[in-house]
């Protein structure tokens, strides 16, 4: 057993320098065409989603934890509230 978890932290720390694309999504809303084709600079998007509320942070396809956005100095950031469960 202790050889296979050996083989595994190795098999981790080889993968340790990939970069991986990491997404925050806010929400999604669904727009007719004509809706989007009217979208002009200063145009408000309604979204059903209420101020303050969590967003979904991705790996991927993958939800890998819930965030909350914040600003440090003059930039977005997120703030990790909570990790998703991953059933082995």
């Amino acid at each position: 057993m202790a050889l296979l978890r050996e083989a595994s932290v190795e098999t981790i720390e080889s993968f340790r320098d990939i970069s991986v694309v990491v997404e925050a999504r806010f929400e999604e809303c669904l727009m007719d065409v004509r809706e989007v084709l009217a979208i002009q600079p200063g145009a408000v998007i309604p979204l059903g989603r209420p101020a303050g509320e969590t967003l979904s942070v991705y790996i991927g396809n993958v939800a890998l934890a819930s965030a909350e956005v914040i600003v440090i100095e003059d930039r977005l950031a997120l703030r990790i509230t909570e990790f998703e469960r991953f059933d082995a």
